[in-house]
């Protein structure tokens, strides 16, 4: 369950990647690509029971990503996923 009453949006990588979060399902964290008029997954991880692989999760699909915005997007992340 979501932590806040708002709809949960994507959350946003770069221009092209985001991250959907769908609390109820056992892979709780999708990163999808856009890629012109339809979008597929990256990858999918758990991120409920296994947020401390996160960091790595990324780095593997981001090698150009920073500490500082991996963090910014775990904060976004858990406001709604606890």
């Amino acid at each position: 369950m979501p932590m806040t009453d708002t709809n949960i949006a994507a959350i946003q990588i770069d221009a092209t990647t985001y991250i959907v979060l769908h609390p109820e399902a056992s892979y709780d964290l999708e990163i999808r690509r856009q890629h012109a008029a339809s979008s597929y997954s990256v990858g999918k991880m758990n991120y409920k029971y296994h947020h401390d692989t996160f960091a790595s999760f990324v780095f593997k699909i981001f090698p150009e990503i920073t500490l500082l915005e991996i963090h910014n997007l775990q904060k976004a992340i858990n406001r709604y996923i606890p």
